[in-house]
């Protein structure tokens, strides 16, 4: 079995999530494929439906995504391995996604052009480069799965029930993980004798608390580019939650606590946000219901008239 050591953060950032590309992109073509070949027998005259193939891709993302979990590391996950392990995570997602978009925005039209010109004078060149996109996007998501993981690992590391954990999703999560982020109450454990530039970045985050704290804000920030900057103001009100708690109590107190009544109250955080959301969604009306009052005013007006 893998450990969360310094050897294994190439398969956290690179190998896992690439495999979960391959094989995830491999899995979708392979449905598609057989699918189309099996409807077009069955609905000969009708338009082939586009639920079931949905459906199954979904399952194929999922079952890929199970295998990425499988092939990292299960065991709980230190305070020191997750800074080092989500920091390189999330700086890869948000810098690629600033990068591709980038590149993708600066010139929209040449950038079509170009694409339709590989598609009808040269299919096989188009054929790679779509392949190649796949791969990359895929890659981005399966680092995401992988990120998602590390913090779950890093909730169980402070004896936090596996249940709980899934119960504060997908809103309140951020107050755990923001709390394993910036917890200090174990002393730091040996630096790395690894001496490459991420190590001393690493061991200059846990040197001090306000330093774990920069770190945490400037990254949090960057995966605004990758989350939404909605999200992250989410995860910075969660985390003052955590800042404030551990100044009345105590971060020591609240570690040993931590799984009781701060876990309980970011399930509840969770629930009630979960039941703002979908009543502001079931109550705000859809454009076409809109459309029909306007309608319906316009006609009125016409009768008085």
């Amino acid at each position: 079995m893998q450990n969360t050591k310094h050897a294994t953060l190439s398969s956290w950032l690179l190998w896992a999530p690439l495999r979960f590309a391959v094989i995830s992109l491999g899995l979708m073509l392979g449905t598609t494929l057989l699918y189309n070949a099996i409807a077009t027998r069955i609905y000969t005259a009708s338009p082939i439906p586009q639920t079931p193939i949905v459906i199954l891709l979904t399952l194929s993302i999922a079952f890929a995504a199970t295998l990425l979990i499988r092939r990292l590391p299960c065991e709980k996950m230190d305070r020191n391995n997750f800074i080092r392990i989500h920091n390189a995570q999330t700086f890869i997602l948000s810098i690629t996604l600033i990068v591709s978009s980038i590149i993708l925005f600066m010139n929209p039209d040449k950038f079509m052009l170009q694409l339709l010109w590989l598609e009808t004078h040269a299919s096989l060149s188009f054929l790679i480069l779509a392949i190649i996109a796949a791969i990359f996007y895929m890659y981005l998501l399966g680092l995401l799965i992988s990120n998602i993981y590390a913090k779950y690992l890093r909730t169980r590391d402070m004896n936090i029930p596996a249940w709980k954990v899934i119960c504060s999703m997908p809103f309140g999560f951020s107050m755990l993980w923001s709390a394993g982020y910036l917890m200090n109450t174990k002393p730091v454990t040996k630096k790395s004798k690894s001496d490459n530039w991420y190590s001393r970045i690493t061991n200059w985050v846990l040197a001090k608390q306000s330093n774990t704290i920069l770190s945490f804000i400037c990254i949090t920030l960057l995966s605004g580019f990758f989350f939404g900057f909605r999200s992250i103001l989410l995860t910075f009100a969660l985390a003052l939650v955590y800042g404030i708690w551990a100044l009345q109590v105590g971060a020591k107190t609240l570690s040993k606590d931590i799984s009781h009544r701060y876990t309980n109250t970011a399930i509840i955080i969770n629930i009630i946000l979960l039941v703002l959301i979908i009543g502001f969604n079931t109550m705000v009306p859809s454009p076409q219901d809109v459309q029909v009052v306007i309608s319906d005013i316009s006609q009125i007006n016409e009768t008085i008239r």
